[in-house]
């Protein structure tokens, strides 16, 4: 059997080259593969241009794991805020955590975030100076599961004055904190999603 011949210069940059060109078209990753991460691992959204919103998603994603472990928490961080908002008003992320003011301001389509929304946030939990946010259409019996776990060791708390009035309690958080029972799952394709099989057979 004859050796294979040496690629010369010009076909390995040829192979780099479209290999970047199917990235570019993909994004930063191929969307399959990041398509296939966000349903594994329940990810919280935070923010390098706020340091603190870092150290509190830790906390966070590390309370839903030991309390929904089969959701895989894991904390995410976007390097803007701009970023953030562009991957929830994409349905590219469904929960962050984010100041008051800066979820109603995407909530309402306004300056800084007005390319991006109007999106319909609503709030799970409040955490210090910190809301738990996701868009409308995010399963009520997850945010049952979530405002539950996060009441358990994390601070966290019903969504309320002084907290921003303007970003009102998702029903599923608020179905939580008003001592109503988990909803029941719905077969859409959110209750697929993070599914905490382990807290759903309680």
């Amino acid at each position: 059997m004859s050796a294979r011949a040496p690629i010369d210069r010009r076909s390995a940059l040829r192979l780099v080259f479209a290999g970047a060109a199917s990235l570019a078209v993909g994004g930063h990753a191929p969307y399959g593969q990041w398509g296939v991460y966000r349903r594994r691992f329940l990810l919280i959204l935070t923010t390098r241009e706020d340091p603190p919103s870092y150290d509190l998603g830790e906390r966070v994603a590390a309370q839903l794991a030991e309390r929904l472990p089969d959701s895989q928490a894991r904390v995410s961080r976007a390097p803007t805020k701009a970023r953030i908002a562009s991957l929830l008003s994409t349905h590219q992320m469904d929960l962050a955590l984010m100041r008051p003011d800066d979820a109603a301001a995407l909530r309402d389509g306004v300056a800084p975030f007005a390319e991006y929304g109007p999106v319909p946030l609503h709030a799970i939990v409040a955490i210090g100076d910190y809301l738990l946010v996701c868009r409308d259409d995010f399963s009520a019996r997850h945010a049952w599961l979530i405002a539950d776990a996060l009441t358990q060791g994390t601070g966290a708390s019903r969504p309320a004055p002084p907290l921003d009035p303007h970003v009102p309690s998702h029903p599923g958080a608020h179905a939580y904190f008003t001592g109503r029972t988990m909803p029941d799952p719905l077969p859409d394709a959110h209750d697929d999603e993070h599914v905490p099989e382990s807290a759903a057979r309680r």
